[in-house]
């Protein structure tokens, strides 16, 4: 059945959610703050991330200026604006939408910057009154790859079963596939830490561009990041590390430069942290990260995570990126 979905957000990981939902016969009105996205996306593209490619059923999908218009009437309500958006834009929709219960989608991944609280938990305080159902998409996907309609599957969390079914339905066809987690805490842990470890992979690329290492390294990534996991939520499913948003997102965000925290790990090794943060001008989730992993190792002092430590010191306390294995010669 048709569906009538509202996509905050008019940028490249919003019109690859677009294209998904209109293949699959729904309504697509999104909202933006930008009058050429928003124009391109009435004449049936996104020019300014994929160039001439059309949206699937382009006439499903239309875009807006209008706030008011685009929470006029809606099933679903998908949050694709940047991470350091969230807050604002959320209290523009409420404004808007009263005391209106909404099923919301959110695709924010890991720890808002501000809060160092889990997306999930943002979205639970600031919006409580007017949440009706909720979930959040986690998993390996370039939003390019998701345009041109390439196989993907990512992983739909949160704390209602019978939600993440419906919405899973609301996106499924043969080129896009949400698998149902209901580790939700965990998934977002691990989308925060695997910025981290992209960033000191993305070093390694640059420092040392050989197969072996980067295997190894990756594989000691893993195994701390699911320590960290343990660590903090010890009832835990042990499995997490292999679902879509544990071990999936991992690779893909550290074996391509298409990712913003490999690339910047590239730059650091490359140019240095003063200079790559100096010319920096997007959003590296993984450098905030990192400060938050910092502050979890002063607390948990005898949890042993030599690799993802040295990405640490190398992005605030001075450690040069060319001694970034120096653990090495100590791992066993």
């Amino acid at each position: 059945m048709m569906k009538k979905v509202t996509i905050i957000g008019t940028g490249a990981w919003a019109s690859a959610l677009a294209t998904v939902l209109s293949k699959n016969n729904n309504k697509v009105l999104m909202w933006g703050i930008d009058s050429s996205e928003v124009d391109s996306i009435n004449k049936g593209n996104n020019s300014k991330y994929f160039k001439d490619a059309l949206f699937n059923n382009p006439f499903n999908v239309k875009a807006t200026l209008d706030l008011n218009e685009a929470l006029k009437e809606f099933d679903y309500l998908i949050l694709a604006v940047p991470s350091s958006a969230i807050t604002s834009v959320l209290e523009q929709i409420k404004e808007t939408i009263k005391n209106k219960k909404i099923n919301v989608i959110n695709v924010a991944k890991g720890i808002d910057e501000k809060t160092n609280e889990f997306f999930s938990e943002v979205l639970n305080k600031q919006f409580a009154n007017n949440l009706k159902n909720y979930c959040t998409l986690i998993g390996p996907s370039f939003a390019v790859e998701v345009f041109e309609n390439v196989l993907t599957m990512i992983n739909v969390v949160g704390p209602k079963t019978r939600f993440l079914k419906k919405v899973s339905e609301l996106f499924n066809n043969d080129t896009f596939r949400l698998v149902v987690n209901e580790n939700e805490h965990g998934s977002e842990l691990f989308a925060a830490l695997k910025n981290v470890l992209a960033i000191g992979i993305g070093m390694i690329d640059y420092l040392r561009p050989y197969r072996n290492t980067m295997a190894a390294l990756l594989s000691i990534g893993v195994k701390e990041i699911h320590m960290v996991y343990k660590r903090i939520f010890p009832e835990s499913n042990d499995n997490m590390g292999f679902e879509l948003a544990g071990i999936g997102d991992i690779f893909l965000t550290c074996s391509s430069t298409k990712s913003r925290n490999f690339s910047f790990g590239r730059q650091v090794a490359e140019f240095g942290l003063e200079a790559t943060l100096k010319n920096n001008k997007k959003t590296i989730e993984g450098y905030h990260a990192a400060k938050i992993l910092a502050n979890i190792l002063k607390k948990n002092k005898d949890l042993k995570i030599v690799f993802l430590k040295s990405i640490i010191d190398i992005l605030y306390k001075n450690k040069k990126p060319e001694l970034l294995l120096d653990f090495v010669k100590k791992y066993n």
